[in-house]
């Protein structure tokens, strides 16, 4: 004798309702953690704070000269005497990641795909603003 509990009997819709209920809990909290994901991340176009900054040691010559020894440490090896080796000139108007300082800033503090390894661990930020100060002196008008 069958118990009339124990098997209960599910119409197609019933069953198909089941199946999509675990994929659509899924897709709304893939929903909801896109949207909490792209509310945290800053749009493309907004700067980091570097951006916005100029050069504390801009026209320093103290600061032109320890910058020129830290980059004949860390940045001739590519970039020789800032003319360009393995590396980008950095002598003339052609930056490929922005000129501004706070661009320049971003490439040594945080390296670019292609070559120039992240300085963060060894420079920090005034050992960062003097090297810029020196490769502004290198600049040719």
């Amino acid at each position: 004798m069958k118990r009339r509990g124990v098997f209960r009997f599910r119409g197609p819709r019933k069953r198909a309702a089941a199946a999509v209920r675990p994929f659509l809990a899924f897709a709304l909290a893939m929903i909801a953690l896109s949207a909490l994901f792209a509310a945290a991340i800053p749009a493309a176009d907004s700067p980091p704070a570097a951006r916005e900054q100029k050069n504390p040691f801009e026209g320093k010559a103290d600061a032109i000269e320890q910058g020129g020894k830290l980059f004949d440490e860390k940045c001739s090896e590519c970039h020789g005497d800032g003319t360009g080796m393995t590396a980008p000139d950095l002598t003339d108007e052609q930056w490929i990641y922005g000129g501004s300082d706070a661009a320049v800033f971003e490439t040594i503090q945080d390296g670019r795909k292609g070559g120039m390894p992240s300085w963060r661990s060894e420079l920090n930020r005034d050992a960062i603003w003097k090297v810029i100060a020196f490769i502004r002196s290198l600049h040719k008008k």
